[in-house]
């Protein structure tokens, strides 16, 4: 009988023991998988980067006719309306990640950005030339690779992983011209504020504007921004959301002017440069006396926008400007107001400090 009971409780012992390091492995296996968002981004990722290379892909000839006209190995980074490439922030965290690769393994790197505007309409080269011509940007496949990189997860283990395969597939390309379709980020761990001043700097047009805002609003501000995509009804964007209904924009909108009342509070000394996809809520706090709100209207650079102009696109550019240049630069976030990538971008250009207002 003893003996019984000693085997007994040992294989309960052990089936204990084993159900409790099965329940720590799968506990520490989905935190590893979702907490960190690497499996869901991961899947998404493969699909949407195999879905932009489909899509571009369509716009590449097989033909020999322009093969001389390629010399040497160059990547270029492309904003041609081929994909949906995201709004200016999601753009410049491309744009930038692609060429820390390139600066760091000595190719040459270019830049063609030309829809749905010029780029060179509001921003010009600085210390780097990544000027190319319409006409030197070669569609075809047997002269040009086509590399899609498509990851939102900004993890610091994403972003290895996504500078390792540009790295790898721009280095194995034997190809003449490599064209890049990207959005990855990891340009934030690589020297974002020297790679973006080598870049770029304000067109003569871009820069009085800037200038004149910033006598107008002082040099000693802060800035505050949000994205509401369509919550309050007014704004055309990619990402399809339903307008809340009235009763509730009322209320989203009375809590969001409530935090920049606060955040007047903490900052009296400074005026406040607001920034928004919502004419609604920039438009509630645009009489305010310590508020600052550049005129204009705001659109996303993948919405087809008929009879665009110059005036069209310059908002966001000079808000990007402005915002950079705050001393605090802060992001409102609650569940209708979506996680902005926009003015953190900005702070990153100066490394300004950066603070998220969640509520």
């Amino acid at each position: 009988m003893y003996y019984y009971v000693i085997i007994y409780n040992k294989s309960k012992f052990m089936s204990t023991l084993f159900g409790r390091a099965l329940r720590y492995i799968q506990r520490h296996t989905k935190r590893a998988l979702y907490a960190n968002r690497f499996y869901n981004w991961y899947i998404f990722s493969r699909k949407l980067s195999r879905l932009w290379y489909e899509t571009a892909n369509k716009h590449y000839a097989n033909s020999m006719a322009y093969s001389e006209r390629a010399q040497s190995k160059t990547v270029i980074f492309l904003c041609n309306g081929f994909v949906e490439h995201g709004g200016w922030g999601d753009r410049l965290k491309g744009i930038l990640s692609t060429y820390a690769v390139c600066k760091n393994i000595g190719v040459d790197f270019r830049l063609s950005f030309t829809s749905p505007f010029p780029l060179t309409d509001y921003l010009v080269p600085n210390t780097y030339d990544w000027t190319i011509s319409k006409d030197e940007v070669i569609y075809d496949r047997t002269v040009s690779d086509v590399i899609t990189l498509e990851i939102g997860a900004e993890t610091d283990w994403q972003a290895r992983k996504q500078y390792d395969y540009l790295k790898e597939n721009i280095l194995r390309s034997s190809a003449r011209q490599i064209h890049v379709y990207t959005n990855a980020h990891f340009a934030y761990n690589h020297g974002f504020s020297e790679l973006f001043n080598e870049l770029f700097k304000p067109t003569e047009r871009l820069r009085v504007s800037i200038e004149k805002c910033k006598r107008e609003l002082g040099y000693d501000y802060v800035s505050v921004s949000s994205r509401f995509i369509n919550s309050l009804g007014d704004f055309e964007d990619t990402q399809k959301m339903n307008a809340l209904p009235q009763p509730l924009r009322q209320q989203l909108l009375d809590r969001c002017v409530e935090q920049v009342r606060l955040l007047h509070e903490s900052n009296p000394n400074s005026r406040i440069l607001v920034c928004s996809d919502s004419s609604t809520f920039l438009n509630a706090l645009s009489a305010l006396p310590y508020t600052y709100v550049y005129s204009g209207r705001m659109v996303h650079f993948d919405v087809n926008t008929p009879n665009s102009s110059y005036e069209l696109y310059e908002k966001t550019f000079v808000d990007f400007m402005l915002i950079a240049e705050a001393t605090h630069i802060y992001r409102l976030e609650t569940r209708w107001v979506r996680n902005s990538g926009f003015p953190y971008a900005a702070s990153k250009v100066y490394g300004h400090p950066f603070h998220s207002i969640c509520f």
